[in-house]
């Protein structure tokens, strides 16, 4: 506070120059900011409209059409600024106009430097508190105004001098209408049951200090006639010395919480009724459900018996995919390695088309030796009998062998093939030969469906707290996927044409399909980025 008064801006109202100058000097020398000086009420008003000072040091005497006590009205009924007159000597008419303008201090010329000081100080000081109690009052107006109950406040006399707006509506009556009045005069309870008065528990409050309750079932009789149900309490009100100098008496209409007790009340016995009529159901629906338990009982015994069957025949169903899938690999083994050895010419020399027709036979049977494997792998995951045990892993060595597999197949068809294998080894934990299987699916399928520009493995590795994330993209120019086509493509049996269109064509279209399922094993999965016409990126991302 004392910090604030010294760095308090003064605006000096004094028309003789010398001495105003005189008055800035003091002031500066006690330690206040260079204060500003006008000469007339007229520049007074002026200034301190524009300078809005925190205090005014004003002759009461002033040369000119208004004098300091006119001026002091005017800023006075405009502005917050605490005024304290300066003056030699005035008559008694003008002492009375200054006392109505309230000032905050008169200092009589000629004067000392620490009569100054003490006056502005005492001044700033006073006007501060009382700034601060009238922002509490209205901050308590304000809340009292707002809250939803209804409030009556009384001196220590019982007489009216607070009231809210919900009390005015309560009770129909306005605050300029009872202020002052006795609170029993225009506060009238009853009680709803036998109908007496009931006392309004002021006096005993006044009397004693305590807080009271009324009881239940207490009426309001309003101004016109209205009964209101209420909850009501009183307290005292008491000074900084425990004095009771008041009270306040604070109630609520409480007609929608008995309107729904009532309901409650309704409901109950309803409920009761109903209650007995349900018991009386549930003896019979008891009848009912020990029969039914019996027939469940039953039921559940022939329903583990056809579990039974069925794990037998699941059994059965592995038993002959492993010998179809071994006869299978066998036949088409010796397929591939008889039309390998035709291819070779090393029996005899072939025509022309004779070899296209070997070539035929081969493609076709490693298409069908790749369906059978896919559809194997696809069972066993479905199954449940895949166990993807992990282990440490070079995933640079991983990206090596997929480059060296898959290149030649790009370079056959004019592709560049670029691969962003990071320097060293890059060890995680997975599974070698799941990891190995995505990559390669998803490097092949990018060559197949790309006809020009380039095909690219990239690596990433990003910390997620503790923990790394490794993320390897394929990246191609090829045809792209249609936004709507992106998600059938990780189904079974789904494959694009060349315009990026979903279709029924050559190869399994189970690539995709297997290669999310095993990088759900292993804690991964596959995310997709397409653009029509600019290429696709499937990123396989390992937590």
């Amino acid at each position: 506070m004392n910090n604030a008064m010294n760095h308090a801006r003064i605006l000096i109202v004094e028309d003789e120059g010398i001495e105003a100058l005189d008055i800035r000097r003091r002031l500066v020398s006690l330690g206040y900011p260079t204060p500003e000086i006008v000469f007339s009420g007229e520049d007074a008003i002026k200034k301190a409209d524009e300078l809005r000072p925190d205090l005014i040091l004003m002759d009461i005497m002033l040369h000119g059409e208004i004098d300091g006590v006119t001026a002091a009205e005017q800023i006075h009924a405009r502005l917050d600024i605490p005024i304290i007159y300066l003056t030699a000597y005035a008559d008694e008419d003008t002492l009375k106009r200054a006392r109505i303008t309230e000032p905050y201090g008169y200092i009589v010329k000629p004067f000392r430097d620490r009569e100054v000081h003490i006056t502005i100080d005492m001044a700033l000081y006073k006007h501060e508190m009382e700034r601060m109690l009238r922002e509490s009052e209205r901050w308590l107006a304000t809340t009292i105004k707002s809250i939803g109950d209804a409030v009556i406040a009384t001196d220590r006399n019982g007489l009216i001098i607070f009231m809210n707006p919900v009390a005015e509506h309560l009770t129909g009556w306005k605050l300029t209408e009872v202020v002052n009045r006795k609170l029993t005069e225009i506060l009238h309870l009853i009680n709803s049951e036998t109908r007496q008065p009931v006392e309004v528990p002021l006096t005993r409050v006044l009397m004693d200090g305590s807080t009271i309750g009324l009881s239940n079932h207490t009426r309001l009789t309003a101004r016109d006639g209205r009964e209101i149900p209420i909850d009501e309490s009183a307290a005292p009100i008491k000074d900084d010395k425990d004095n009771i100098i008041g009270a306040i008496l604070v109630f609520r209409d409480v007609t929608e919480r008995e309107e729904a007790e009532e309901a409650l009340r309704r409901a109950n016995d309803v409920l009761e009724q109903r209650v007995a009529q349900r018991t009386a159901d549930l003896a019979q629906t008891n009848e009912r459900l020990k029969l039914e338990v019996e027939q469940r009982k039953q039921a559940e015994i022939g329903l583990e018996q056809k579990n039974i069957e069925l794990e037998n025949a699941k059994l059965a169903k592995d038993r002959f995919l492993d010998s179809m899938v071994y006869e299978l690999r066998t036949v088409l083994d010796t397929i591939i390695g008889s039309a390998g050895t035709l291819l070779r010419k090393e029996l005899w020399p072939l025509s022309g088309y004779q070899e296209k027709q070997a070539h035929v036979i081969r493609s076709a049977a490693q298409h069908l030796q790749s369906l059978v494997y896919y559809l194997l792998d696809l069972a066993t995951i479905e199954a449940g009998r895949v166990e993807m045990e992990t282990e440490p892993v070079d995933v640079t060595n991983v990206l090596r062998e997929i480059a060296s597999t898959v290149k030649p197949m790009a370079q056959q068809k004019g592709l560049a093939f670029n691969c962003g294998i990071p320097e060293g080894q890059v060890i995680i934990r997975s599974h070698r030969r799941a990891l190995n299987n995505i990559l390669l699916n998803l490097a092949d399928n990018a060559i197949k469906f790309t006809e020009r520009g380039s095909v690219r493995l990239e690596f990433a590795q990003h910390k997620l707290g503790d923990r790394l994330r490794t993320e390897i993209s394929v990246v191609d120019t090829g045809i792209g996927i249609p936004p709507e086509n992106q998600k059938a493509i990780f189904k079974g049996f789904s494959q694009l044409d060349d315009g990026g269109t979903l279709r029924p064509q050559e190869g399994t279209g189970l690539g995709l399909h297997l290669s999310q399922k095993l990088a759900a094993l292993i804690g991964g999965e596959i995310s997709l980025k397409s653009t029509c016409g600019k290429g696709s990126t499937f990123t396989l991302t390992l937590k």
